[in-house]
């Protein structure tokens, strides 16, 4: 039997798949020469971090058959100890020295007042001869002893250091301390390749996004750079390897649940237990190798934009959309090392760039900022599935926001806000207030209090703008003493005469009265709407029910180059005399 030694370091990471869920398939390429008969290939110096579980081992070649696959976990913790003991040891050591410093340090205090409590009156010069030889020997030995003592506890704490860095190297080495046993049987002398595949943990990828606009007089456009940022801590580093990145969720379950029956009862807590899941990957299997044959891998081909060459080159992605995943195949080669404690990085790279289509439009909340943000609704017209992720917005290529995308399938539409527009002035004037008693002597007396809020919005662009949408509330009642009435638009229909009063509101879809309502030219108002209802819900009669109920408005505007539109609203409050209200 041929015993054949391998370290990581013979062999090459011929692929990766990364996951999003702390988990990387690596792919090992190892060539060996067999002999006729049995051989033992020990592969060595693999991640700590590998799962037993998922090991699969494949030849390329021929006339061998591999009979047995063997996983051997990393060695016990002796060095752990070994290490922890010494360092305990010299702690010891380092505080008895101390101790006895501090010793030295009292005796020397004790030398210096013993000396200042001697006077020239009360002794003689003999005396004080004597005295002056004693301390000086004293002081002497003193100070001797503490040099002695601080070079002692120096040379302890060099110690300490030395002892801790090589504690950390075995620290760096035990996340390589897997071994895997592969059993082949070759029937004649030669080369042959193994596959060894695997899942690692503490590999990750996150999408990120760089969305750039630009707004021209007759056309907007956008483009997108999907991104995606790698982090791995395997202790294994990729090195010009061909990259995969995949949603797909590996090891976490596949069994799909069952619901047990839901019981009720008087003063029980009825306590649901969740089943562990948990899912094996494929063992080593019998396959056969071509001895000699030249390497042919069965893989898809994939790559990744190298973020360390000098070059960067465009080319697109391959998406592959699986049954409950996609994968992103991505051109080039990658080298990703793994981070360690001292080093902490993240690697780039880039998944496609698309062109999308949008529709413009402002949105403008005056009451809370006098200002109109440009807001595109985007629809995804590439093959790519937009993941949850960061977003950094870019306008006429100038830095504005950052944002977030959120789960967009291809054809799907998102809202992506792009900041403030400088060139839409909004204008949000004065409130103004007036009161009026009503009743006498036979009714009962009321105070009715009318607002008019005035809100004018110029478009200072060089080009029309097709949408703004202007929000504004007026108060809704949550007291049935009080009573809303809103006056102007009047347009608006609402039930019980205009009156608002929170909770009282049912749309009436056959009367369509949320549906909006045209004011002049350019210019229409309707209850607000939700983004998700918005576009195609507009023609439904409900949409915009939640806003007819918290008092929300909404102007829909055009508004062409150079020109101003003046947006009113009024509304009355009328209460018992006498009563203080008030928002809340």
């Amino acid at each position: 039997m041929k015993r054949i030694e391998l370290k990581t370091t013979e062999s090459k990471v011929y692929a990766v798949t990364v996951f999003q869920a702390d988990r990387a398939e690596v792919v090992r390429l190892c060539s060996v020469d067999l002999k006729a008969g049995q051989n033992e290939v020990e592969i060595s110096q693999l991640p700590t971090v590998l799962d037993e579980d998922s090991i699969r081992v494949d030849g390329i070649g021929g006339n061998a058959v591999i009979s047995d696959v063997i996983y051997h976990p990393p060695a016990s913790n002796d060095s752990d100890k070994k290490h922890e003991l010494a360092v305990k040891d010299l702690q010891k050591a380092k505080t008895a020295l101390e101790q006895q410093l501090e010793i030295c340090k009292k005796q020397a205090s004790i030398l210096q007042t013993y000396a200042g409590t001697l006077k020239g009156a009360d002794t003689t010069g003999t005396k004080m001869n004597e005295f002056l030889d004693i301390y000086s020997e004293r002081q002497a030995s003193i100070d001797i002893r503490t040099t002695d003592l601080n070079e002692q506890i120096q040379a302890v704490e060099e110690q300490i250091k030395k002892e801790k860095e090589i504690w950390n190297a075995d620290d760096e080495s035990k996340k390589r301390a897997v071994r895997i046993t592969v059993v082949v049987y070759a029937e004649t002398d030669g080369p042959a390749e193994i596959s060894l595949t695997y899942l690692v943990s503490n590999a990750s990828w996150t999408p990120l996004y760089d969305l750039r606009a630009t707004v021209g007089v007759e056309k907007t456009s956008i483009s997108l750079q999907y991104r995606a940022t790698i982090v791995q801590r395997t202790g294994e580093d990729w090195s010009d390897v061909k990259l995969t990145l995949s949603t797909a969720s590996p090891q976490l379950g596949s069994t799909i649940p069952t619901l047990r029956p839901l019981s009720l009862w008087i003063s029980t807590v009825v306590a649901a237990q969740s089943s562990k899941r948990r899912s094996r990957g494929i063992g080593g299997g019998s396959s056969t190798i071509r001895v000699g044959a030249p390497m042919q891998p069965s893989y898809v081909r994939v790559g990744v934009q190298d973020e360390y060459s000098s070059a960067f080159v465009h080319q697109d992605t391959i998406a592959v959309e699986g049954a409950i995943s996609t994968s992103y195949v991505i051109e080039g080669l990658s080298t990703i090392p793994s981070d360690t404690d001292a080093t902490s990085q993240a690697h780039k790279v880039t998944v496609a760039f698309v062109d999308l289509t949008a529709d413009l439009e402002w949105i403008a909340v005056p009451k809370e900022q006098p200002s109109a943000f440009l807001r595109a609704r985007v629809k995804n017209t590439s093959p790519y599935l937009f993941l949850p992720g960061r977003a950094n917005i870019f306008l006429d290529d100038n830095f504005v926001a950052k944002s977030a995308i959120e789960h967009v399938s291809p054809n799907e539409t998102f809202n992506c806000s792009l900041g403030v527009d400088p060139q839409v002035k909004v204008t949000y004037h004065s409130r103004t207030k007036k009161s009026r008693l009503q009743g006498g002597l036979l009714s009962t007396r009321t105070t009715t209090t009318a607002s008019h809020q005035k809100i004018t919005v110029k478009n200072n662009r060089g080009a029309v703008i097709p949408r703004l949408l202007v929000r504004e509330q007026v108060p809704v009642s949550h007291d049935e003493r009080l009573k809303v009435t809103l006056i102007d638009p009047a347009s608006i229909e609402f039930p019980n005469r205009n009156t608002i009063s929170a909770g009282s509101f049912k749309p009436d879809k056959a009367a369509g009265v949320l549906k909006p309502v045209k004011l002049s030219k350019g210019v229409s108002v309707r209850w607000k709407v939700n983004d998700d209802e918005d576009g195609e819900g507009e023609a439904d009669s409900t949409a915009g029910a939640d806003g007819a109920r918290e008092g929300m408005i909404e102007w829909i505007c055009e508004i062409g180059s150079g020109q101003s539109t003046d947006l009113n609203l009024a509304w009355e409050v009328t209460a018992p005399s006498g009563l203080n209200w008030g928002p809340q």
